[in-house]
C-alpha cells in the first residue's frame, strides 16, 4: 500500500467515523477523539489484512481499538460506550453483508453462502474482540496493582 493511498484512507475514515459520531449525537468534545480511534482501528485493520485474512485482522483490530478505547475513556472521563461505537464503525461488515444478499438474489448462491458464514463469523469476531480487549486491560490493571509494594501506614 502506498503512502497516498494510505493517507486517503485515514483521511476517508475519520470522516465516515467522525459523521456516523455525529448522526449519533456525541458530544462535540468528542468527535475528534473518536473519529481519531476509529481511524486507527481501520488503519490497522487494513494493515493486518495483507498478512493475515479478514477474521484475525478484525479480531486483533478489536482488541486493540478495546483497550485503547478503555484507557480514552479513563483519561476524558466518559462511558466507554462512545468510543466502542467508533470501533464498531470501521470493523462491522456492512459490504459482505449487501454483497451476500445481492448475491443471494441473482441466484449464486454458492458464492452467497460462504459470504454469509463470514459476515457471521465477523459477527461474532467483533465483539469477543471488544470484550478480550477489556478483559486484557483488566488483567494488566490487576497484574500491576499485584505486582507494586503495598505501603503500610
Amino acid at each position: 500500500m502506498d503512502s497516498l493511498h494510505f493517507f486517503l484512507q485515514a483521511l476517508a475514515s475519520y470522516i465516515a467515523i467522525t459523521a456516523f459520531l455525529i448522526v449519533l449525537n456525541v458530544q462535540k468534545q468528542l468527535l475528534v477523539p473518536g473519529g481519531l480511534l476509529g481511524m486507527v482501528v481501520w488503519l490497522l485493520y487494513l494493515v493486518l489484512l495483507g498478512p493475515t485474512n479478514v477474521v484475525i485482522a478484525t479480531f486483533i483490530a478489536a482488541i486493540v481499538g478495546s483497550c485503547i478505547s478503555q484507557i480514552m475513556s479513563i483519561i476524558l472521563k466518559t462511558p466507554s460506550v462512545i468510543f466502542s461505537l467508533a470501533i464498531l464503525a470501521p470493523l462491522v461488515p456492512g459490504y459482505r453483508a449487501y454483497l451476500t444478499t445481492t448475491q443471494f438474489v441473482s441466484g449464486s448462491y454458492k458464492e452467497a453462502l460462504v459470504n454469509t458464514t463470514t459476515v457471521l463469523t465477523l459477527a461474532l469476531v467483533i465483539p469477543i474482540g471488544m470484550a478480550s480487549g477489556t478483559v486484557l486491560l483488566q488483567l494488566y490493571r490487576y497484574l500491576q496493582t499485584k505486582s507494586s509494594p503495598e505501603k503500610s501506614i
